[in-house]
């Protein structure tokens, strides 16, 4: 079970990276020149980014390597 959320994290990292990457892109390319938070959003973007990747890292790491996946007993009505 784990390598399959192992592919699906590295995924999801890797989609975040490029969404990462194009917003970063964006504001330097399309701010206006004068406006002085595209010297400061970039970076707090790319610090919280960084912050967020390093928690859901040792998020992934606290998953057990066997889930165990009990079937519910369902008082069915027949």
């Amino acid at each position: 079970m784990r390598p399959a959320l192992l592919v699906f994290f590295v995924v999801f990292v890797a989609a975040d990276a490029f969404f990462a990457a194009s917003v970063m892109y964006h504001l330097r390319k399309y701010s206006l020149p004068g406006w002085g938070a595209a010297k400061i959003v970039p970076p707090l973007y790319l610090a919280l980014s960084l912050l967020f990747l390093g928690l859901a890292i040792a998020a992934f790491q606290n998953i057990p390597p066997s889930l165990p996946w009990p079937v519910p007993a369902f008082p069915w009505p027949w």
